[in-house]
C-alpha cells in the first residue's frame, strides 16, 4: 500500500473549492439531522434521508439495511473496479441527553441530542460522496461509504462486521473521521498504533431493606452502601494502579427510590471502565466484581456486578496511518498536522473494523468550547466543507 502523490498540491485546494460550493447543502443536512436525532438502532428518519440523498448521486449503488442493522446505509462508487475497496464511515446515532444549546434547529426529540458530532459526520460523508462521484473516473479502487448505526455504546460496527459487509463489499481498508472539540480548529490529529482506550460498561445493583426515613435503623440503606461503593471504586484507580498507567472508572447514572421520605430497597448504578492495557482492565474488572459484594456485605446489604466487555482499542495500521499523515501534510500543511503522543481514553466502535482490516481513525479539531456529550456541545458548520474535501482527497490519493 502506497500513497498516490499529489506533489504539486493542486488537488486539495480544488476539492475544497468544490466542497465550498456544497456548503449550503452540507449545513442544511447537518441541521436537519441535528433537529431529528435518534438513538442507537432507531435511526429510521436519519437513514431514510441518507438513503434518499445517496440515491440521487450519479453512479452510487445504495443498500438500505443489513442483517441485524436495518437502519444501516451503504453506498458504493465504482464497484466495477477489481480488487479491494476503501471504506469511509460515518456514525448516525445520537445520545440520550436533553439539549441546552438554544439553537433554532435544536433537537425536537425530548431527551435525545446529537452531542457527539454525528450529525456533522453524516453531512460530511454525503458531501465527500458527491465530490467523489464527480471524479469517479479518477478512482483507482472502489469506494464504500458506510452510514453506521449505534456507535454510542451499542456496537453498531460489530453488528455490521458480523453481517459480513467487509467481505460482501470487498472492503480492504477503513477510514474514520471524528470532529473533536477543544483541539485546534481545522487541524488533524492521529497516531500510529492504538488511538483509543479499551471501553467497558458495568451495571451495579445494591440491595438493602426498605424502611421509613424516620426509622433508618429498622432497614438497610442501599443509598449509603452505594456511596461507600462509589468511594471504593475511586480507590481502585488512585491507589491500586500505578500513576504511570491510565485507567478510569466513572459512574454516569444512578437510580434509587420513589419518595423523599422512604429508604428504598435497591439502588442501580451504571458506569464505564477505561484502560489502555488489557492486564490493567483484567485486574480492575476482577477487583470490581469482588469489591462491590464485599462492601455491600459489610453494611448488611447485597451487591451484584454485571460487567460487559464493550469496545476494544482502535488500532491504527502503521503503514496506512503513515501514508495518511504524509497526505495530510500536503492537504492541511505541516503546522496543522499532529501525531498524538498517547491514545485517547475515549471509546470508539470503529475498533471492530480495525481488528479486521488495516484502518486509520482521525480527529479534526473544531476548537469548540464544550466537550463531547455535553448538553451545550455544538459544531462550527464552516468546517464541514473542509472535512468533506479531506475525505474525498484520501479516497483519490491513497492507493491500496
Amino acid at each position: 500500500m502506497e500513497a498516490k502523490h499529489d506533489a504539486d498540491g493542486v488537488l486539495g485546494p480544488k476539492l475544497f473549492e468544490e466542497a465550498e460550493g456544497l456548503a449550503e447543502d452540507l449545513t442544511a443536512w447537518r441541521r436537519e439531522f441535528h433537529q431529528f436525532p435518534e438513538l442507537a438502532f432507531e435511526e429510521r428518519i436519519t437513514s431514510s434521508r441518507v438513503a434518499k440523498i445517496l440515491s440521487s448521486i450519479p453512479g452510487m449503488q445504495v443498500t438500505h439495511g443489513v442483517e441485524g442493522a436495518p437502519t444501516a446505509v451503504i453506498g458504493v462508487l465504482r464497484g466495477d473496479i477489481p480488487g479491494k475497496a476503501l471504506m469511509l464511515r460515518a456514525d448516525m446515532d445520537a445520545l440520550a441527553l436533553e439539549e441546552e444549546t438554544g439553537l433554532p434547529f435544536a433537537s425536537c426529540m425530548p431527551g435525545v441530542m446529537h452531542a457527539c458530532g454525528h450529525d456533522g459526520h453524516i453531512a460530511t460523508l454525503l458531501g465527500a460522496a458527491i465530490l467523489l462521484a464527480g471524479r469517479a473516473e479518477e478512482l483507482q479502487h472502489p469506494v464504500v461509504v458506510v452510514f453506521q448505526p449505534a456507535e454510542e455504546g451499542k456496537g453498531g460496527a460489530k453488528t455490521l462486521v458480523q453481517a459480513g459487509i467487509l467481505e460482501e463489499y470487498r472492503i480492504g481498508y477503513a477510514l474514520g473521521l471524528h470532529f473533536w472539540p477543544r483541539l485546534e480548529y481545522g487541524a488533524l490529529f492521529s497516531r500510529r498504533g492504538p488511538i483509543t482506550a479499551i471501553s467497558d460498561r458495568f451495571h451495579l445493583e445494591i440491595r438493602g431493606t426498605g424502611s421509613h426515613a424516620a426509622t433508618p435503623h429498622l432497614g438497610v440503606d442501599p443509598i449509603i452502601i452505594a456511596s461507600h461503593v462509589l468511594l471504593a471504586m475511586q480507590h481502585l484507580t488512585s491507589r491500586e494502579i500505578s500513576s504511570k498507567d491510565s485507567a478510569v472508572i466513572s459512574v454516569g447514572q444512578l437510580e434509587a427510590g420513589e419518595a423523599y421520605n422512604i429508604i428504598p430497597e435497591r439502588v442501580h448504578l451504571w458506569g464505564t471502565l477505561r484502560a489502555f492495557d488489557g492486564e490493567i482492565r483484567n485486574y480492575l474488572q476482577k477487583r470490581l466484581e469482588g469489591m462491590v459484594p464485599d462492601v455491600a456485605r459489610a453494611f448488611r446489604g447485597v451487591g451484584q456486578v454485571d460487567y460487559i466487555r464493550n469496545y476494544p482499542q482502535v488500532l491504527n495500521d502503521e503503514l496506512l496511518t503513515a501514508s495518511i499523515l504524509e497526505k495530510s501534510d500536503i492537504f492541511f500543511g505541516k503546522d496543522a498536522v499532529h501525531e498524538l503522543d498517547i491514545p485517547l481514553l475515549a471509546g470508539e466502535d470503529f475498533a471492530f473494523y480495525s481488528l479486521e482490516v488495516p484502518s486509520c481513525f482521525m480527529l479534526l479539531g473544531t476548537g469548540a468550547e464544550f466537550g463531547l456529550h455535553h448538553p451545550r456541545y455544538t459544531l462550527p458548520e464552516e468546517i464541514l466543507p473542509l472535512a468533506a474535501a479531506w475525505e474525498a482527497y484520501l479516497a483519490l490519493t491513497v492507493e491500496l
